[in-house]
């Protein structure tokens, strides 16, 4: 056992700020080498830089029509009723009630548009 405790920079460090050779460690110009002493060769960099992140697709650019129909017609009347709750207009009566009913009729579009048949026989255990 070392009379130094672990903690102590002379157990590690001499006085001319070299590190001393540690009991059954490598010895030699090794042991002063680090994780700072490292060099990245130039051709190994280069292969580094050949990544292009891929583009997203445009995730309109496959849909159905009654889809984006459904999903307009659902979200596009929940915004305009929130926005005339808090904008100062008088409107007729028949407005809210109508961009409700506007909401369920793309509520059941978008139910329409699912498929009525599963696709493949999994059991959903998929990454």
């Amino acid at each position: 056992m070392s009379p130094h405790r672990d903690d102590d920079p002379s157990a590690l460090f001499g006085r001319d700020g070299r590190p001393r050779r540690r009991p059954g460690g490598p010895s030699g110009d090794s042991a002063a080498r680090g994780p700072r002493d490292h060099r990245v060769d130039d051709h190994t960099s280069d292969d580094l830089d050949d990544f292009h992140p891929p583009n997203p697709r445009n995730p309109l650019a496959g849909a159905r029509p009654g889809v984006v129909l459904g999903v307009t017609m659902f979200v596009g009347s929940l915004v305009v009723l929130l926005l005339l709750i808090w904008l100062p207009l008088t409107l007729p009566g028949f407005v809210g009630p109508g961009l409700v009913g506007l909401a369920l009729v793309g509520l059941v579009v978008l139910f329409l548009q699912m498929p009525q048949n599963r696709t493949g026989g999994g059991d959903g255990a998929q990454v």
